[in-house]
């Protein structure tokens, strides 16, 4: 239930003890509650009527002591008598009703005297609107205005009381507006920076009332008032008229800061017209809060902002061409979902590439506000919205469960991608791969490079649990004692990482490396073949031959070494002479560059390799960003939790460090390069390798220089969270061999958000969910709108074509590139759209400037028909004047048959939903070496901290693996080996007979057990077989017994696909389940020969206290 504070009492009380505000000061309707409470109020009332009693006893008959006054009557009227509101009347002579011009005359006269409690009977007849048609609220009001602007003042409702005595009437009091005796008091200060400021208008001891008796048998009002000073008048500031009307028409069409230019124009041109001409009284803020008023008439239809959506949609999407989803909420989640009508007609079938991305800070309720939006033409065309909103009670993968329904709608829609993009956000991940299993998903690159630095640079946490068993069973050139400090056995330590990255020594035979090539003879080198290459005075007159040469800039061939090859060299007839034109080349055989060397013992970082050492301008803008990122330490979020598949506890080891600084920077680019290659794009060095090969290179790649610098904690970093193959499948674009998807990053996504809040949101800070769905309808869909039926359409086809935003982007890049000199050779392939250089895989557009001299100058109507495809050729380019025809259709799900042939690259290893509590965060070994994913935790209270990039949203929900078809069964088979291990672990543990093990183990199995035997098909017979039929006095026996027939059962339950069974069974016997998994967790990260001593930082679960390792003799 929601509650509030009261500022009286400073209690927090439920809602319901809160009055609701139906007006406020002008009249207007309100759905916010009173700040004092029920109570409080009732005694603050009765304390101000014990202030008036005894102000009335003090005053007594000196209230009026000059006696004068508007009816010229006397102080010493006998006639008093006990007015509307309870005051006592002295001087009461108008007992004939006047009429309202009458006292209205009167009050004018009399605007300069003070005027002491007096009282009329006025008949209002005809100038004030009848009974039947106004409420008696609504006369009062008009009324009480009409004298206030007769008096210069404004009068104030404070109240009303109905009269017992006589039924049918009212009475309603009002106050001065400008009276000292009504002013609140001040807000308290909170202190520090934040002083309160406010001015207040100027207040005066006039003590003004006014009493106003209603009837609806009759026009006769009866007026009390009392006013003592007479002050300045009241300023008004309320808009005229003629404005309103103004606001009311153009509030659909007009901003409000429009709307104000438009008004303050012409109030000026009035003013120099008419000097005479009263000044301008209202401001811009009176113009904003009237068009307020005005606009939430459309979107505020309930009181409850979430309600007041969902009949917006339900009442007006069909006008606004918008359709409400049915999204069931998961428990402790609320959910408002929507598509685009229209869009989705029209472009639903022609999705190839959908990517999903959320943002914060849209609306006031920490909702997290998510879009599918659709990749047309090259921009982002947003198909359905989703705010939904989580709290520190939402259940474990709720947010991932409600984006499969409303990803899943989209699906039955017609959306059906070959390729689907997301930042790292698992929920979105694994959404995506459980509605579209045969879509390659993409991770953005920019997001890719930007979670590696992050990792990199938390120097002091240490990687998740890393099994290097299992990475060597998959590639054998893994060494099984790589292993991070934690993990290292006593007589096997890995010395630290040296100061400055080791120089790069790379071998190409024949112009490319060896792992590329056939079977060469082995290659052995000497220690001093090696010394002599890294010398800097290098003897070139060594017997002819190949050799071990660090080649400097003008070394572009082979070198004329030999001597460092025993046992034979492969064969150099076929490697062609040296280029001519000064340029590094990739033909022949040399190893790294002496500049790359030199650059390294300087302490600088490396250069680029593979095609990133270019003069491409544009292959050098993405390089330097992606180094940019890499040295940007302002965005480094130090405090954003980590996942448990990715970081163990924090080192306690002052000395420890996770990567030293100067090692940063080259990982990260080797991972940029692995993410850019692609089995349908040739290497620099002109080989073309398939999509095992490319994993298993980029595997081997980034193990050597890990392994070469002695950096053990990264290298298990990168496999667990970026190497393994159920991880690789992700980000990698080779993934993928049958096409390469246009978009890389989630751009036209984050286009949408800046469009969002920087056009539709820009004056508003975070407001309600209704009004910013009500914005993103009603103007942030309108450009989509115009962009859509360009491309569909075309109104403009008999005019000359305009350019898209990604063919003027292309235009640019290619008439950059046609400027860059060419020095080396490559051999390029404008039939296929390739080239041999290296750097075209990381162009955005898949250019090179061998590529675009060998193509020429394009026509200016090739420029408005261009389009990258997602197969060779990328471009329809004219080879000898021909143009060749698109190989592929984009359009009417033509990508469906390509997506159901392309067999499974790689076996992704199933994850296991690790525990839910926060200290633990040891991750889960599963049988296969792997380590589970993240817990799913949800949306905080408010947005999560993240730095600058959007990072690391550590509630962001989802399991941190990859969802599978038969993920069911892999659980199942999950619960059973947890079952027969706990069973192992009570057989050991057992002949120990630990004070604190024991009972711990006893107490965690004992509901699993009993629920087992309760649900078991001969539970009486089989419980009786019990050594005790007490469950209090259950031996170790006994639970051994129940747990491995309970593993048997799900066994047998699981062979006949009984799903209902197994999730009941691990939902009640989640402790038992629990205990198991901190057992296993506490296993593998043995690292002391007593287990009961362990380092002040490290965690550990109770589960484990008294555990001790089977192969360690106690005494």
């Amino acid at each position: 239930m929601d509650t509030k504070k009261c500022t009286e009492c400073k209690a927090t009380k439920p809602l319901l003890a809160f009055l609701k505000k139906k007006t406020d000061a002008s009249g207007e309707e309100m759905a916010e509650y009173s700040a004092i409470c029920g109570p409080c109020r009732q005694l603050s009332t009765e304390r101000q009527r014990a202030r008036r009693k005894r102000k009335r006893a003090e005053e007594g008959t000196a209230n009026n002591p000059t006696g004068a006054g508007v009816s010229g009557g006397t102080a010493e009227n006998s006639g008093a008598e006990e007015d509307s509101a309870g005051v006592r009347v002295e001087g009461f002579e108008h007992e004939h009703p006047i009429s309202l011009q009458d006292l209205l005359g009167r009050l004018r006269t009399a605007d300069k005297l003070p005027l002491h409690l007096q009282k009329w009977n006025v008949d209002l007849g005809g100038e004030a609107p009848p009974p039947q048609d106004s409420s008696l609220a609504e006369r009062a009001h008009h009324l009480s205005v009409t004298i206030g602007d007769a008096m210069l003042l404004r009068w104030k409702h404070e109240g009303k009381k109905k009269k017992k005595r006589t039924p049918g009437e009212v009475v309603y009091t009002y106050s001065c507006c400008q009276s000292a005796a009504r002013d609140k008091k001040p807000k308290a200060s909170k202190g520090g920076d934040k002083e309160r400021d406010t001015r207040r208008i100027p207040r005066f001891a006039c003590h003004g009332w006014l009493h106003l008796r209603v009837s609806n048998a009759s026009n006769i009002t009866e007026v009390s008032l009392k006013h003592l000073e007479a002050h300045l008048p009241y300023t008004d500031l309320a808009l005229p008229e003629e404005w309103k009307r103004y606001i009311e028409a153009q509030a659909d069409a007009q901003v409000p800061g429009d709307i104000w230019a438009h008004i303050a124009n012409i109030e000026e041109r009035r003013k120099r017209a008419n000097p005479s001409r009263p000044a301008m009284k209202f401001g811009e803020k009176s113009v904003y809060y009237y068009w307020q008023v005005i606009s939430r008439k459309q979107w505020r239809l309930a009181d409850d902002p979430v309600e007041s959506a969902e009949i917006f949609l339900k009442t007006k999407g069909e006008e606004e061409n918008v359709v409400y989803m049915e999204i069931k909420p998961e428990p402790g989640t609320e959910v408002v979902g929507f598509y685009v009508k229209d869009f989705i007609e029209r472009w639903a079938v022609h999705t190839q590439e959908l990517a999903i991305d959320s943002t914060w800070n849209t609306n006031g309720g920490n909702y997290e506000l998510f879009a599918a939006v659709a990749d047309a033409g090259g921009f982002g065309l947003p198909l359905a919205f989703l705010f939904i909103k989580t709290t520190e009670h939402t259940a474990p993968g709720a947010k991932q469960a409600v984006l499969e329904r409303f990803l899943g709608q989209l699906k039955d829609l017609g959306v059906k991608p070959e390729f689907t993009l997301s930042d790292k956000d698992w929920s979105e991940i694994n959404a995506m791969h459980v509605v579209w299993p045969d879509a390659k998903h993409q991770l953005c690159f920019w997001h890719g490079v930007r979670a590696c630095k992050q990792r990199l640079c938390k120097n002091k946490s240490t990687p998740a649990m890393y099994d290097a068993e299992a990475a060597h069973r998959l590639f054998s050139f893994i060494d099984i004692d790589f292993v991070p400090t934690s993990q290292q056995q006593p007589g096997k330590r890995i010395p630290p990482p040296p100061e400055r990255p080791l120089p790069r020594i790379r071998l190409l035979v024949n112009g490319r490396p060896p792992v590329l090539t056939p079977a060469v003879p082995p290659i052995r080198l000497s220690a001093e073949a090696i010394r002599n290459a890294l010398r800097e005075d290098q003897d070139l007159d060594v017997p002819d031959g190949f050799g071990v040469l660090i080649a400097s800039d003008n070394s572009t061939g082979p070198s004329k070494l030999d001597a460092a090859f025993q046992g034979g060299r492969p064969d150099d007839s076929d490697i062609p002479e040296a280029s001519d034109d000064g340029e590094r080349s990739d033909e022949g055989v040399y190893w790294a560059d002496r500049a790359e060397a030199q650059a390294s013992a300087a302490g600088t970082e490396e250069p680029w390799d593979d095609g990133w050492d270019t003069d491409d301008p544009d292959i050098a803008d993405v390089r330097r960003e992606v180094d940019e990122i890499t040295r940007n330490s302002s965005d480094i979020n130090h405090d954003t939790g980590d996942f448990p598949s990715e970081t163990g506890p924090r080192s306690s080891n002052p000395t420890y460090q996770f990567c030293p600084l100067l090692h940063r920077t080259p990982p990260v680019r080797v991972w940029s390069k692995h993410a850019s290659q692609h089995s349908l794009l040739p290497d620099r060095h002109g080989a073309v390798r398939t999509a095992e090969n490319i994993y298993r290179d980029a595997v081997s790649e980034m193990y050597h220089y890990c392994k070469a610098n002695n950096l053990t904690e990264v290298w298990a970093y990168m496999w667990n969270s970026w190497y393994r193959p159920d991880r690789w499948h992700l980000w990698a674009r080779s993934a993928c061999p049958a096409s390469i998807p246009r978009k890389r990053t989630t751009m036209i996504v984050e286009a949408l958000w800046r469009g969002i809040k920087r056009q539709v949101l820009p004056r508003y800070n975070r407001p309600a969910i209704d009004f910013a769905q009500f914005s993103i309808i009603k103007k942030g869909l309108t450009p989509y709108r115009l962009k859509l039926e360009a491309l569909l359409d075309n109104p403009l086809a008999s005019r000359a074509a305009r350019l898209s935003n990604v063919q003027k982007d292309l235009h640019r890049a290619w008439k950059r590139l046609a400027k860059v000199p060419i020095k080396g050779k490559y051999n390029t392939c404008l039939a296929r759209w390739t080239c041999d250089c290296g750097s075209q895989k990381y162009h955005a557009h898949l250019l090179c400037k061998h590529l675009v001299k060998a193509a020429g100058p394009m026509t200016p109507q090739w420029w408005a028909e261009a389009v990258r495809y997602h197969i060779p050729p990328f471009y329809t380019v004219p080879v000898n004047g021909v143009a060749p025809p698109a190989l592929e259709s984009m359009r009417d799900h033509a990508w469906i048959p390509r997506m159901t042939a392309r067999p499974p690259i790689f076996k992704q290893c199933a994850p296991h939903i690790s525990d839910s509590e926060e200290d633990v965060i040891i991750p889960e070994v599963d049988d296969d070496g792997f380590h589970s994913s993240a817990s799913i935790t949800s949306s905080p209270g408010k947005a999560p901290p993240t730095g600058p990039d959007g990072l690391y949203r550590t509630r962001a929900g989802g399991g941190a693996g990859h969802a599978l078809e038969d993920e069911g069964d892999l659980e199942a088979e999950n619960t059973e080996r947890l079952l027969r291990d706990a069973v192992r672990f009570l057989a050991e543990q057992e002949r120990f007979q630990d004070a604190l093990f024991l009972p711990n183990a006893k107490k965690a199995a004992r509901a699993s057990v009993q629920w087992f035997v309760k649900t078991a098909h001969d539970s009486e017979q089989w419980a009786a077989s019990l050594n005790h039929s007490d469950e209090q006095e259950w031996e170790i026996g006994d639970i051994k017994i129940a747990l491995l027939r309970a593993a048997d059962r799900v066994q047998d339950e699981r062979k006949h696909a009984n799903s209902r069974f197994i999730q009941d069974a691990q939902k009640h016997m989640f402790g038992v389940l629990r205990w198991t998994k901190d057992l296993l967790r506490h296993n593998a990260r043995r690292t002391l020969p007593i287990t009961n001593t362990r380092r002040r930082t490290d965690p550990k679960p109770t589960n484990v206290h008294g555990y001790r390792y089977a192969d360690v003799d106690r005494t």
